[in-house]
């Protein structure tokens, strides 16, 4: 993936993606869920209208401040680039970055699944860890993007004001039990594609 910067700097910014009914961060002009994986859907951005705006919210200050939790299952500081579509859980597995900033950089670095050693755990199954296969965005996705401080403040005021100019519906759809996606996952493992990571 090339930067846009002489200096290694890539670019950051926000949109409002309308059949995801979500704000999207595009980093060096391609949606954060392509950079993930370009051949299939593997999650969406957390800032979606699917998902309760007080998380959306709790989400979008993580992504601005390395001290805070982006939501209570993440450690400062961990970021969620895609989550699961359907309720964001992250025992679906969520694709995730470390943030870090200095004064003139924001870095995302150390790209890995979060949650996906809890689901092993749970269900007893070490085959359920992160992805080994071609197919696992690790494979491709950059070890660590840097951008310049006022860039990515403003694309984080600009995903903000996007939030704002598209209110969060009254009733977020009810999501399917915690129970059905672990089955779901645990169907998908066995051969079929895997979903929502």
């Amino acid at each position: 993936m090339p930067n846009d910067d002489a200096n290694g700097l890539s670019s950051i910014s926000a949109r409002w993606n309308e059949s995801a009914d979500a704000v999207e961060l595009i980093v060096n002009h391609t949606p954060v869920p392509v950079l993930v994986h370009p051949q299939r859907e593997a999650g969406m951005s957390p800032f979606a209208h699917r998902f309760l705006e007080t998380g959306v919210k709790e989400w979008l200050a993580g992504y601005r401040d390395p001290e805070l939790r982006a939501n209570r299952e993440l450690e400062p500081g961990e970021l969620e680039l895609t989550v699961c579509p359907m309720d964001a859980d992250i025992l679906c597995g969520s694709f995730a970055v470390w943030l870090s900033r200095t004064a003139k950089r924001v870095v995302w670095s150390g790209p890995h699944w979060a949650g996906d050693d809890t689901v092993a755990d749970i269900l007893g199954r070490e085959d359920l860890v992160t992805p080994s296969d071609t197919d696992d965005p690790l494979n491709w996705f950059p070890p660590k993007l840097e951008f310049a401080s006022a860039d990515y403040d403003a694309a984080m005021a600009s995903v903000q004001q996007i939030m704002e100019a598209n209110p969060w519906p009254a009733f977020v759809p009810e999501p399917p039990s915690w129970f059905e996606r672990v089955k779901a996952r645990v169907r998908n493992s066995r051969g079929g594609t895997r979903q929502a990571n």
